[in-house]
Parts: C-alpha cells; structure tokens; sequence
C-alpha cells in the first residue's frame, strides 16, 4: 500500500471523505479520491481490472456491504471516468 495515500489519525481520514449517489443515496465514501488516483497511475487498460482494482481498494477504507457491492462498483467507476473526464478536457 502506498503511505501517501494512508491517513495519519481518524481525523485526517475524517477529512478524505467524499459523498456520491449510491441507489440514489447519497453515500460517503472514504479516501475515494486518493483511490482513484492510485488506481489511475496503475495504467490499467480493461474496465473490469480497474473496476476490481478500485472495489478492493475502496474496500480497505470502506465498509461495504455485500447487497449493494455492484451499486457501489457502478458508482465508484462513474467517479473514476468523470475525474478521467476533467483531466481530459
């Protein structure tokens, strides 16, 4: 695991969270932009190994609970692909 992206205290964990819409609800997500990023400087090239990548990921900060694991997939890769977008353009 990289230590950059590792909080140092429950406070500064705290800080690194961020809300996205999850089943329409409005969920918070610990540590997803750091995720994101280390995810990204990977270079993987195949939806379904970046999906994997950053579940496990977001799984390490996250509690997520096994019911709704493909609603938080499909939420975390639309955050994925709209940070790509902004880089981008």
């Amino acid at each position: 695991m990289d230590k950059e992206y590792v909080p140092c205290c429950a406070a500064d964990a705290l800080r690194r969270i961020r809300q996205i819409p999850i089943n329409g609800i409005m969920t918070g997500i610990t540590m997803l932009d750091e995720s994101i990023a280390a995810i990204r400087n990977q270079n993987l090239t195949s939806d379904v190994e970046i999906r994997t990548a950053l579940m496990k990921k977001i799984k390490v900060y996250n509690y997520v609970p096994p019911g709704v694991e493909e609603a938080y997939a499909i939420a975390i890769m639309e955050e994925y692909r709209k940070q790509g977008a902004e880089k981008n353009g």
